[in-house]
């Protein structure tokens, strides 16, 4: 039994115990949260009337459940759906066709509600071979009215509503068959109170002529393959630590074999080659493939089947030009430095200000290449060069702009301020009147 399995078995054997104790909380009274247990699909006849009856409410609550860690792409082991008025479950693995709910959530006269649904929709994705375009995910939709990026479906229905849910199966064996009462109620859980709190979080949307945002970051985060970011691999593989130039150039060309192998595998990444093994090759970096064998971290049937195509990986790295980071010279300037944190300071204390998380409109990592492209091109027109004209922070068409980019454009450039009040009422930082 592998780590993941072993550590699954634990949580659903601890989970087990602890519904055992609290089978008998009640759900939140409300009209927009269905009430009574859940639906169980199993036949096509049962499946096509709950379509029938979406179709009607004009908007669908999804989820699944899956398992992530034995395979490239994860294994879904159930499917939950919801409306305002009925909450239903079904099992793929016991041979209900889920692909009506598929192509129901892909429709684009039905609105589906999701949370954190990037992976979720990428079954629909794959069995309708196209997109689902007429979603959103209210996880980005609540950092757009003050709640935090990303927050838990439980933190955002106790937010929203007071009602605390349990997240105890949060991990366990899906696959496991019979499913117990306890995964099938937190599995009903997670699509149960989805039209409520989109209604919760609508209202204040638009209110704050915010809808189109949400609309719009939903398209964007949930369209197409969920991005792959080779840089994210690197910097988790080295846990954060500074890399020679060079030396990166080796652990990106290996973080992007490892996804092309694993794939063709159908394995996780990380079982194809560690964050260890990345590291161990990147130091050790051989020249031949029965050297892989004293590596540590790099299993032996990996080593047998890719070695050499490993070891090509690494000597075609050492032939490219090493990845510089942009305006690193620039950033060994302390003064340089230190007007970047005091501007990316303003820059999350006006997102706080106006209820927008600050990591949800960008990274501080993009926040700090921007900003030094504009110091960059400061110091050369005090030198008298030719420079270009300066890069806004975000697309003008891109939510982003409206609602922060045209102030840090002028808050930079000196034209802007940012002064605040403290709201007692909702214990927050609010701009001032006269920056509203």
């Amino acid at each position: 039994m592998s780590h993941h399995r072993s550590k699954r078995a634990q949580h659903h054997a601890d989970a087990e115990r602890d519904q055992e104790q609290h089978s008998d909380k009640p759900m939140l009274q409300h009209a927009m949260v269905p009430k009574g247990t859940y639906e169980l699909l199993e036949s096509a006849q049962a499946v096509a009337e709950f379509v029938k009856h979406v179709r009607a409410m004009g908007m669908i609550a999804f989820d699944t459940e899956f398992i992530g860690e034995e395979s490239f792409r994860p294994k879904i082991c159930l499917v939950q759906i919801a409306t305002a008025e009925r909450v239903a479950l079904l099992d793929p693995l016991a041979g209900v066709d889920p692909m009506p709910i598929y192509e129901l959530v892909a429709d684009n006269s039905v609105l589906t509600l999701v949370h954190a649904g990037e992976q979720d929709l990428m079954a629909v994705k794959q069995a309708i071979n196209g997109n689902a375009n007429h979603v959103v995910d209210t996880q980005i939709a609540a950092s757009l009215i003050g709640l935090p990026w990303p927050s838990s479906l439980g933190n955002t229905i106790e937010h929203l509503t007071g009602f605390h849910i349990d997240k105890a199966h949060t991990f366990t064996e899906w696959d496991r068959r019979p499913l117990s009462k306890s995964q099938l109620r937190y599995a009903a859980d997670d699509v149960r109170y989805l039209p409520l709190v989109w209604s919760h979080i609508k209202e204040q949307l638009e209110r704050e002529n915010r809808l189109n945002w949400a609309m719009q970051e939903s398209a964007t985060q949930l369209a197409g393959e969920p991005e792959f970011d080779p840089d994210r691999q690197m910097r988790r593989a080295s846990r954060g630590e500074p890399l020679k130039p060079a030396v990166k150039t080796i652990l990106r060309e290996l973080v992007l074999l490892r996804r092309e192998l694993a794939q063709a595998e159908d394995q996780p990444q990380r079982t194809m080659l560690s964050d260890g093994a990345l590291m161990e090759l990147v130091r050790r970096k051989p020249d031949n493939a029965s050297a892989l064998a004293e590596i540590r971290f790099v299993p032996q049937p990996v080593a047998q089947r890719h070695g050499q195509r490993i070891v090509d990986c690494i000597r075609a790295a050492k032939s490219k030009p090493p990845i510089r980071e942009e305006f690193a010279r620039l950033l060994e300037d302390t003064a340089v430095r230190a007007r970047i944190d005091a501007m990316w300071l303003a820059f999350q204390t006006r997102c706080m200000a106006t209820n927008i998380a600050p990591n949800l409109v960008t990274s501080r990592a993009e926040f700090t290449s921007w900003l030094a492209a504009r110091i960059d091109r400061e110091n050369k027109l005090a030198k008298g060069e030719q420079v270009q004209d300066a890069q806004p922070p975000f697309a003008l068409d891109d939510w982003r702009a409206q609602s922060i980019g045209r102030w840090l454009s002028d808050f930079i450039d000196g034209r802007g301020e940012l002064s605040l009040r403290w709201d007692a009422a909702s214990g927050g930082l609010r701009l001032s009147e006269d920056q509203k």
